[in-house]
Formats: structure tokens, C-alpha cells, sequence
């Protein structure tokens, strides 16, 4: 850990409840994963995606699955390659597109070699946009609880899918984002799990 990574995780706060903490700890968390060396990020990404690899074989047990997943952005951890080795696995992948400020998201396919353009939010979206229904989501936390909840962007984005989609959803951080006395709104959706680089959190 730099010297700069290490003040940031002094500075964030770990009690969260008024809309006015919610804003600083995302500030604080995105700016910490930001600040991370690139040779520690690397090692958790490669962590958080050998957890996520074991979880996805034993949902599946050989069968394809939708997974809807995402395309990193604000230091958000990269699951790149291991979408791709999910697609080469026979699983297809779906990556969100904001539709509306006061919709859920839509998800499209995207495979290794799909052209992508960046929409709203700079966020990668695929082009053409291939609508498919993920059967599990990996969603990004800036921060999250031992309970499975989970510090969003603060646009409900994902909130809003989980109340239309009936399907189970994986929450992915770094440890350095929890969030010790988290208190969720009545819009806020729990994960079923919470996967870091050293723990996979099961929501009680």
C-alpha cells in the first residue's frame, strides 16, 4: 500500500447514514480506489476474480448463464479477462446501459471482440446494443456491509433492476470499502453476497 492509498483509508468514513455522509464516504471510497498501486490492484482483481470464477462453477455446474456484469470505471475492480474467460467457457455476457434517469438498467451482449462506445455516465456500453436477461448479476459497491448492503453512484441504478429482476445479485468491492455502521434506505437492495479480494460475504 503507497502512502497515498494508506491517508485515504484513514480518511473514510466507516459510520454511514444521512444522504450527507452517503455523498462524502462515495467521494472518499472512489477517490481511495483511485489512489490504489498498481501492483496491489492487480492482485485484487486477480483474487476477486478467482472467487467470483469458483462461484459462477458452482451456480452453473456446467450449464450457460446470462451474467450480467460491468466495465470498470472510477477504479471500480477490473473483471475484464475473466469475462472473457466466462465467454470462452460457454457463458454469455450481458454489460448495463443506463436507459433512463427513473428506469433499470438494460443489459447487451458483449463478447472479446464486440465494438463498444462510451454513453452516459462514461460508461463502455456494447454497439450494437443486444438485449439479453442476465440470470445473475456482479454488481460494482463503492462501499458495502457485513449484511450485504451496498453503497451505489447514488442514482438507484441498480436498485431499481433488482425490484424488476427476480435473479440473485453479487456485490464486488475491495476490502478497503467496507463500511462498518452502514444504515440502508428503504430504496436500498441487498446482495446476496459480497465477494473482496480475501472473503466472499454471505448475506445472514
Amino acid at each position: 500500500m503507497n502512502d497515498t492509498t494508506r491517508n485515504f483509508e484513514s480518511s473514510i468514513p466507516r459510520t454511514v447514514g444521512t444522504a450527507a455522509e452517503r455523498r462524502h464516504a462515495r467521494n472518499t471510497l472512489i477517490e481511495w480506489r483511485r489512489s490504489m498501486a498498481p501492483a496491489a490492484r492487480c492482485a485484487a482483481d486477480a483474487a476477486i476474480a478467482a472467487r467470483l470464477h469458483e462461484l459462477l462453477g458452482g451456480r452453473s455446474r456446467g450449464a450457460p448463464e446470462v451474467v450480467g456484469a460491468f466495465w470498470p470505471v472510477r477504479g471500480e475492480p477490473d473483471l475484464r479477462e475473466p469475462m472473457a474467460r466466462w465467454h470462452a467457457a460457454g457463458h454469455a455476457i450481458a454489460l448495463p446501459r443506463v436507459v433512463a434517469a427513473d428506469r433499470p438498467l438494460e443489459f447487451g451482449r458483449w463478447t472479446p471482440t464486440w465494438p463498444m462506445r462510451v454513453a452516459g455516465f462514461g460508461i463502455a456500453v456494447p454497439e450494437p446494443f443486444e438485449e439479453l436477461q442476465p440470470s445473475l448479476l456482479i454488481v460494482p459497491c463503492v462501499g458495502f456491509d457485513a449484511r450485504g448492503y451496498r453503497l451505489g453512484y447514488g442514482g438507484g441504478f441498480y436498485d431499481r433492476t433488482l425490484d424488476r429482476r427476480c435473479v440473485p445479485a453479487i456485490g464486488v468491492a475491495y476490502d478497503g470499502c467496507e463500511i462498518e455502521r452502514f444504515e440502508p434506505g428503504a430504496h436500498d437492495r441487498r446482495m446476496a453476497m459480497i465477494v473482496t479480494e480475501t472473503r466472499v460475504i454471505v448475506a445472514p
